[in-house]
């Protein structure tokens, strides 16, 4: 996890990604909590179903959600899952991408994935070696692959291939829409 790449992610980027290479993802990092934890912290009841849902994978570490429509409304996705361990998000969809990174419920960084220089939180240089490393600085071409690996580095929290072909958690998040 410390020395997570691009490589290691671009499978996961992929499966989430469309036909003609759009991108649309929201996958949360969460540092020492099983995914049946993770997924109460946001009131969601394994084995629902819905028009959109999460799914809770087990991981290295900790847990690894992927999370389809909720999160496309709402940034601060990390808010529940942060209290006593760390989090973080990458958001990406046709109307941009973004990194946020939470600590016990302290926001630490959170940029759009095209531009770094805007980042915000209360140590918004925290990961910026790793940043650098996993070229998320400059913006150039797919930041996806390089942001998912950083919060692998951030959490601690890993997800291979196969872990991600394991039996999994899903859940409705239908009542968290405020439309509905």
């Amino acid at each position: 996890m410390g020395g997570a790449t691009a490589a290691d992610y671009a499978w996961l980027r992929d499966r989430w990604t469309d036909g003609v290479g759009t991108t649309t993802l929201c996958v949360n990092f969460v540092a020492d909590l099983s995914p049946d934890e993770a997924l109460r912290r946001f009131g969601v009841a394994p084995g629902t179903s819905g028009e959109y849902t999460i799914a809770a994978y087990e991981g290295t570490g900790g847990t690894v959600l992927a999370e389809t429509g909720w999160a496309t409304r709402h940034s601060r996705q990390c808010d529940p899952l942060s209290a006593r361990t760390k989090a973080a998000t990458v958001h990406a969809d046709i109307k941009g991408a973004e990194f946020t990174y939470e600590v016990d419920d302290s926001l630490i960084t959170t940029f759009g994935l095209h531009s770094y220089r805007f980042r915000e939180g209360d140590d918004p240089d925290r990961l910026l070696e790793d940043v650098r490393e996993l070229g998320l600085l400059d913006a150039s071409g797919d930041p996806v692959p390089g942001a998912l690996a950083l919060a692998s580095r951030a959490t601690g929290v890993g997800l291979s291939r196969d872990q991600y072909a394991r039996p999994v958690l899903i859940g409705s998040t239908d009542h968290l829409y405020d439309f509905f």
